[in-house]
């Protein structure tokens, strides 16, 4: 199991992001995917790689749907082999 975080920049796009987050949101109910909104990022679990950059992708070709012509995306990925992981246990094992 992968858990990513990752977080969207449009630019030049305003000083609020919050349609285009609410868009990707969108995007991430419709794959069907377990996400958690953060304030700065959102993480999310995927099965594989591909799935990961799927999403990614699918996000970016969103954003592009609604005129933005700049984006930064940052990702951050735990890719972990021995054991599997969740959105639920990393926050469970931090408590």
């Amino acid at each position: 199991m992968i858990v990513a975080d990752f977080a969207m920049v449009p630019l030049g796009s305003g000083t609020s992001a919050a349609k285009y987050i609410r868009s990707v949101y969108e995007v991430l109910r419709e794959i069907g995917i377990e996400f958690l909104p953060g304030p700065m990022s959102t993480s999310i679990e995927t099965r594989s790689f591909e799935e990961l950059f799927d999403v990614i992708e699918k996000s970016n070709k969103k954003l592009v749907e609604m005129g933005v012509q700049r984006i930064v995306t940052s990702i951050n990925i735990d890719y972990r082999l021995d054991k599997e992981i969740s959105i639920e246990s990393k926050l469970r094992a931090s408590r």
